[in-house]
């Protein structure tokens, strides 16, 4: 997996996602914060793109993903921060 295209991934499903159920967002960047004071989701709301993206990915590379795991709930720097903490993790998952 190399970090651009999973990048482009999750930025292009959110971008989907937020299109999808009328959520107003401005330009979807990298470092646009998902959840808390101006991000786009709230906590049922990232979970619903969660699921959206850890689909994406399965088809593309046909393995599962489990975005939302205790692992990722466990963590200093939260891997829902924005997209490129979410990267991140995606990338560190594959590793495993």
């Amino acid at each position: 997996m190399e970090e651009k295209i999973i990048k482009n991934i999750v930025i292009k499903t959110l971008k989907e996602f937020t299109d999808n159920n009328n959520i107003e967002t401005e330009e979807i960047i990298e470092n646009q914060r998902l959840m808390g004071r101006g991000g786009i989701f709230d906590s049922l709301g990232l979970v619903h793109f969660l699921v959206d993206l850890e689909e994406v990915l399965e088809e593309k590379y046909d393995r599962e993903f489990n975005l939302s795991s205790e692992v990722a709930m466990s963590r200093t720097t939260s891997p829902f921060l924005n997209p490129i903490e979410l990267t991140k993790f995606i990338l560190e998952l594959d590793e495993k």
